[in-house]
């Protein structure tokens, strides 16, 4: 059980008392409007908060009062999301009324499971009319969320039965559990207002994750930068505030003209929605319709719809398949951009009608067209697991981006690594099969085996060669085959199944050298360099008895090990006689001080031409640095 604030929503009819109501128990009229005051109707949102004692500690509950005309249920919806349980009030005068039934379909298909049933007005009706009401009541929330909750008859004017509801209120607002809502901040945005002094300010009730003072976030959809200045809730300062709570943060970077009802703030880590967002939101959800006895289903397949989600609402084209006894599952098609997240639920409207018809979870809402199955390959999710979301995502993809799995799963990366089980597995940012990943390291593995069988004498197979071998294997597109692959490739070396000798992979036990038929060029060549300083021409070497692309081969060979240096195109020499030289200039520069060619070449005991070629290729080294007639060693 959590001790944060629980958020309370009130529900009902128009003019049933809710403002009275909670103005009864907060002291907060919630009527902001001069409007509202001169019809005395709200049409709004209104926010208030209370306090009680819970085991001799101060608590508090915020309480949000929505409209109740049928006008004004955008605000309603906006109001109600977000909330842990529901103050349903029916006045005793009046009972059951069409937004009574309206307001109750909305507060189920939402989500809210808790409730306290709250009977207004009794000072004005007898006691046998409150217990017909009562009766109403009971019989209109059979077969819902609300059925058993408790009933509470009171009266604002005379105070009837308020402290009993506040003590209802307060066992229940204890009992407020966090919601397992995603590990990304949304703030859905009900109001919106500048305070001098301060700048912009934006109210909401904090939809998943958390944000903390001093954090930028992201303004959705226009995807501006933000600066969260301070935070209040409940017009107390906080440090932070997270999920269910009620916020309002002081912002920089908008004016609050530029960001009101139906904008959020969120984490910087959604904004592959907002870029996905210009290119049009596909969402598959499960839905879930008020039927009445003439249709099974109030909509048919590609209806427009209006869909309310957290504080904004779009029209959308809604494709339906697996329908059956009044749910669905099928797919969305959004008008504009909503933040939606698996496990958000939302509410349709008919705007033909007017009128609710029903509501939805979020399933998948897809980063990427390419990711959305064809509307006849479109299946039902098989549960609402963390794991049997990634299985239905990865259905028969070889892979899947880590970070879209993350966003589109809506799942921390803890959760994302808990989801994977032994099914599958996250390597170089892709989320990909078990079975899959093991066929292909050992694709890899072998490829390298077999390069060093065909080629002993390189260092071994080229990232490159891998990736042209096997980027069909990875059923990925073009741009992503080669950043999937080289993720396998690390891992191997990670493992130690493989080394990395520059650009090339081996196996550990692998040491470049020749065997065979190279073995025996190699001897050939080698022996052509016996003498110092005496090292053969380029026409030494191609008069050796072996074919020319063999003996090509062995030569670049020995120039990786450094057997054989390239002086010049058609100049060579040892290795050893390289270091024999290297050492030789060091010692005599140390003793004499700068060396000229001459002096070198009686040092080495060679030609002139020779020991300049030597010269040269130290200064292309930045070993030594030539002045004039002389040569210095580089600091």
């Amino acid at each position: 059980m959590s001790e944060r604030t629980a958020i309370i929503g009130t529900a009902g009819h128009v003019d049933h008392g809710k403002t009275s109501l909670v103005k009864a128990l907060t002291g907060m009229d919630t009527d902001r409007l001069s409007e509202e005051k001169r019809r005395g109707l709200t049409i709004d949102l209104g926010f208030a908060h209370m306090e009680f004692i819970h085991n001799g500690e101060k608590r508090r509950a915020a309480i949000v009062d929505v409209p109740g005309h049928e006008r004004f249920i955008r605000n309603m919806l906006a109001g109600v999301t977000g909330i842990d349980f529901v103050l349903f009030v029916m006045a005793a005068d009046d009972g059951v009324m069409p937004q009574t039934r309206e307001h109750l379909d909305i507060v189920r298909l939402l989500g809210v499971r808790d409730g306290i049933i709250v009977i207004t007005k009794c000072d004005l009706v007898t006691v046998e009319r409150v217990g017909e009401v009562r009766k109403a009541v009971s019989a209109l929330v059979r077969g819902t969320t609300l059925e058993g909750a408790p009933v509470a008859p009171v009266s604002t004017v005379t105070g009837e039965g308020m402290e009993a509801l506040k003590s209802l209120i307060s066992e229940m607002a204890v009992k407020t559990e966090d919601r397992g809502s995603g590990p990304f901040f949304r703030l859905p945005i009900d109001r919106s207002f500048a305070i001098k002094g301060f700048g912009t300010v934006v109210t909401g009730t904090v939809a998943s994750g958390g944000v903390k003072k001093g954090d930028e976030v992201l303004s959705f959809p226009s995807g501006a930068v933000v600066k969260v200045r301070g935070i209040q809730s409940m017009h107390m300062d906080a440090h932070a505030v997270s999920s269910g709570e009620r916020a309002a943060l002081n912002i920089g970077g908008l004016n609050h003209r530029e960001i009101g009802r139906g904008a959020l703030l969120c984490s910087a880590g959604l904004k592959p929605f907002m870029d996905r967002a210009a290119k049009g939101l596909i969402v598959d959800c499960s839905f879930e319709f008020l039927c009445d006895s003439k249709s099974k289903v109030p909509l048919k397949d590609r209806a427009i719809v209006k869909v309310h989600h957290l504080t904004d609402e779009t029209l959308a084209v809604i494709r339906l398949v697996a329908v059956n006894d009044g749910k669905a599952f099928g797919r969305l098609i959004l008008k504009k951009p909503l933040l939606m997240l698996r496990g958000d639920r939302f509410i349709i409207r008919d705007p033909s009608r007017n009128a609710t018809v029903g509501g939805g979870i979020v399933v998948f809402p897809y980063l990427d067209a390419s990711l959305a199955p064809k509307m006849k390959k479109l299946l039902p999710p098989c549960g609402q697991s963390d794991s049997s979301a990634l299985r239905a995502l990865m259905g028969e993809r070889a892979a899947v981006d880590a970070q879209k799995a993350r966003l589109m799963l809506n799942l921390s990366e803890k959760a994302l690594s808990e989801a994977l089980g032994d099914a599958y597995e996250e390597t170089g940012g892709f989320v990909v099969d078990t079975e899959r990943a093991g066929s292909l390291r050992k694709k890899i593995v072998e490829s390298v085996a077999a390069h060093h069988a065909a080629r002993p004498m390189d260092a071994g197979l080229s990232e490159d060669a891998i990736f042209s071998a096997l980027k069909k294997d990875t059923g990925l597109p073009a741009l992503k085959e080669r950043l999937f692959l080289k993720g396998f490739c690390e891992g191997l070396v990670s493992s130690k199944a493989l080394k990395r000798d520059a650009s090339a992979l081996a196996l550990p036990w692998h040491t470049p050298g020749s065997s065979g038929k190279d073995a025996d060029i190699e001897r050939e060549i080698l022996a052509l360099f016996r003498t110092p300083f005496l090292p053969p021409h380029k026409e030494d070497i191609a008069k050796l008895k072996f074919k020319k692309d063999d003996t090509s081969r062995v030569m670049n060979f020995l120039f990786k090990k450094g057997s054989i240096i390239r002086l010049k195109e058609e100049s060579f020499l040892s290795g050893a006689d390289l270091q024999t030289a290297r050492e030789r200039l060091v010692l005599h520069i140390g003793a004499n001080g700068p060396i000229k060619a001459a002096e070198f070449r009686d040092a080495i005991g060679c030609g002139r031409k020779l020991a300049i070629e030597i010269l040269e290729h130290f200064d292309r080294e930045r070993f030594t640095l030539r002045q004039g007639d002389l040569r210095v060693l580089r600091k």
